[in-house]
C-alpha cells in the first residue's frame, strides 16, 4: 500500500473506551508506518456532553483530542508519516448537538457515525420491522450528513442491533440511496469504506449497491481498518481488496492534504449562522428512545 494515496483516518487508540491498552499513538503510527500509509487519521469517540443513560461517552470530551496530541508529541520519529487528529462524534445518541462548530478549531478532521444503535439510550425505531429500521437508518444518516464540520460518513449501515441488514435494506429503494449520496456529495463528506464490517460477507451483500451507486454518482471514499488495537490495521487489505472490486481505484480516495482541505473549507464557512444546518437536522432525529 506504498503509495501517496493510501491513509487510514479512522485509527482509534486506548483513549476510546473500545480500544485497547495496545493501541497507544506510537504503536499504531509504527504499524501504519510499516503497512507504507501516507498518512493516518486519529478518530477517537467524542460526545460534547455526557449522554444520560450512556456511560460509554462519560469521559469522551475534547481533552482527549489535547491528550492525543501531547502523546504524539513526545514521538522523535514521525516526519514520514503524515499525522492527523479528529474525532468521531455521533449523531446517534447525540443528534444535532454532537458536534459544537466551537470545537472544530481543536481538530483535523471528523467523522460522524449514525449507525451506534447498540449502545445503551440509542434511539430505536417505531416498529420492529425491516422498513422501520430502514427509515431509522436513513434518518439518522441523513441528519449526520448535514451538521457542519463533519468530513466522513462513517461505516455506513453498519448496525450490529438491527439484523439481517440485508432484508433492511432490500427496503430501500435507489431513489433513497440516491439522495443520501447527494447531500454527501454536496456537503463534502467523503464516504468509508471500513475493513472492520467488511469482514462479513453479509455487510458487503447488503452495501455494495449503495457502495457502487455512490462511485456512479461522483462520491468521494476513505478507506479505514477502523482499527482498536495495532493488529486491526490489517483489516485495510480486505477493505482496499473489496473497493477494488466494486471498481474504485486511487483517484475515488481523498488524500490527507484534500481531506485537511475539505476541512478547512468547513472551517472557514462555520460562524454563528452555520448552526443553522444543525437546527435543520433536528426534525430528522426522532423516533422513542
Amino acid at each position: 500500500m506504498d503509495r501517496p494515496i493510501y491513509a487510514d483516518f479512522h485509527v482509534h487508540t486506548h483513549l476510546s473506551p473500545c480500544g485497547k491498552p495496545q493501541a497507544t499513538a506510537a504503536a499504531m503510527i509504527d504499524r501504519a508506518r510499516a503497512k507504507g500509509l501516507a498518512a493516518i487519521g486519529f478518530a477517537d469517540h467524542y460526545t460534547p456532553r455526557p449522554i444520560p443513560g450512556c456511560p460509554f461517552y462519560d469521559s469522551q470530551r475534547l481533552h482527549i483530542v489535547h491528550e492525543l496530541r501531547a502523546e504524539i508529541a513526545e514521538l522523535s520519529d514521525r516526519n514520514d508519516l503524515q499525522i492527523l487528529v479528529g474525532i468521531e462524534a455521533d449523531y446517534t445518541l447525540a443528534g444535532p448537538d454532537c458536534l459544537p462548530t466551537s470545537d472544530l478549531a481543536y481538530v483535523d478532521h471528523v467523522i460522524c457515525a449514525s449507525t451506534h444503535f447498540h449502545l445503551p439510550a440509542a434511539p430505536r425505531p417505531t416498529e420492529d420491522t425491516p422498513r422501520a429500521q430502514a427509515e431509522m437508518m436513513l434518518r439518522t444518516a441523513r441528519g449526520s450528513l448535514l451538521i457542519p464540520g463533519v468530513s466522513v460518513w462513517a461505516h455506513p449501515f453498519d448496525c450490529s442491533e438491527m439484523r439481517p441488514l440485508t432484508s433492511i435494506l432490500a427496503t430501500v429503494h435507489e431513489e433513497e440511496l440516491a439522495a443520501l449520496i447527494s447531500v454527501a456529495n454536496a456537503q463534502e463528506v467523503a464516504i468509508e469504506i471500513n475493513g472492520g464490517p467488511a469482514q462479513h460477507e453479509s455487510y458487503r451483500q447488503a452495501t455494495e449497491r449503495f457502495f457502487v451507486l455512490s462511485r456512479q454518482m461522483g462520491a468521494r471514499f476513505t478507506l479505514t481498518a477502523d482499527a482498536h488495537h495495532p493488529d486491526d490495521l490489517a483489516r485495510l487489505d480486505l477493505a482496499l481488496e473489496w473497493a477494488r472490486s466494486m471498481d474504485l481505484d486511487d483517484t475515488h480516495f481523498l488524500t490527507a492534504q484534500e481531506l485537511l482541505r475539505r476541512q478547512s473549507r468547513k472551517k472557514s464557512n462555520t460562524n454563528p449562522g452555520a448552526d443553522v444546518g444543525q437546527r435543520a437536522g433536528e426534525h430528522l432525529f426522532g423516533g422513542s428512545r
